[in-house]
């Protein structure tokens, strides 16, 4: 079954439907962090996507999937801020009435954002289990299509068009590197990228506060880690869902873990030396890209994918400061 509803064929298909909704992002080749590597860096720009994050892709693919049902009742769906403006912004342009619910805790930047893009935003605690329960209960009373934000057919499908431009810009890459929060953007890139003729590796990027992936492909089976905060507000599901576990399962090789300050450092680099702005999630993956890959031999095309740009400015310019302080105060070598 798995097999059937992610085929390259299924995949395919869905790539047709989106082919004038979503952006062809680029590719771009850092010679900054080329040179500080040792390998080939590629970096491969989400945060210009519309919407500015990899979620328009999984917000198309999850609505035109159900688009009959949409648009007599409306959908309903959970989300940390980038599927709620990315379905907000779907629903706002295919006529379908949106409903989110976000935790408490949620960016103010990306709340406001959704709500300008039509959207309805129902809080609820800071909690995912109880996230899940809102939208179940909200589908059940107004008669809502639930659309998952990453466990769900279209969503991954959707997700894996990024997976075919990654083989059309650079089909000799070596290593793509995803960050990961439920799983659906690194479930589609790989199901795509490994159905086909590519031969790299492809790793899963968590922050090391928030494991849920790795926990759960290293248990078997889909594991839930407790609630933890994140300065990337974008990684923070606490339990991958059962088809994105299942597709990880299969064709993801391995699952990298990074710290904040590791998080925080590839955000600050990412602006002052690439002129990027990419929110900390996005940036997970070139923290990965430094830890494990720095000076490693042979060299490697290495893709790292920045999966957002929606980063709250008065915070991004608190991050710069204090890295900057931080740089400052530590000791000189000799």
């Amino acid at each position: 079954m798995l097999g059937q509803m992610f085929s390259l064929k299924e995949f395919e298909q869905t790539r047709t439907a989106l082919r004038d909704k979503v952006r062809v992002t680029p590719l771009l080749f850092s010679d900054a962090l080329s040179t500080r590597t040792g390998q080939q860096v590629y970096l491969k720009a989400e945060n210009f996507q519309r919407t500015h994050s990899f979620k328009i892709r999984a917000a198309y693919g999850g609505l035109l999937a159900k688009l009959a049902e949409a648009r007599q009742h409306g959908v309903v769906t959970g989300s940390s801020g980038n599927f709620a403006q990315a379905i907000a912004y779907v629903g706002q342009e295919l006529g379908v009435r949106v409903t989110v619910v976000m935790l408490e805790r949620s960016a103010p930047n990306k709340v406001e954002a959704a709500r300008r893009y039509g959207a309805e935003i129902v809080f609820c605690e800071n909690d995912f289990a109880v996230r899940t329960a809102t939208v179940e209960r909200l589908s059940r009373e107004q008669g809502k299509a639930i659309v998952p934000s990453f466990d769900g057919e279209g969503t991954i499908r959707g997700n894996g068009t990024l997976g075919f431009e990654l083989l059309e810009q650079l089909p000799a890459a070596e290593v793509v590197l995803v960050p990961v929060s439920g799983g659906g953007l690194v479930a589609g890139v790989s199901a795509v990228l490994k159905q086909s003729s590519w031969r790299g590796r492809i790793y899963g990027v968590q922050p090391e506060v928030n494991p849920s992936l790795k926990v759960s492909l290293e248990r078997g089976e889909p594991t839930t880690v407790p609630n933890a905060a994140t300065v990337a507000d974008g990684l923070v599901a606490n339990r991958p869902g059962k088809l994105t576990f299942a597709l990880a399962q299969q064709y993801v090789d391995d699952v990298l873990l990074v710290s904040e300050e590791e998080i925080v450092e590839a955000t600050v680099r990412l602006l002052e030396e690439e002129k990027l702005v990419v929110e900390p999630s996005g940036a997970a993956s070139v923290a990965a890209l430094v830890r494990y890959f720095a000076g490693k031999q042979p060299a490697q095309k290495v893709v790292a994918v920045l999966s957002g740009g929606n980063a709250e400015l008065g915070r991004l310019t608190d991050m710069v400061k204090e890295h900057r302080r931080q740089q400052t105060a530590a000791p000189v070598r000799s």
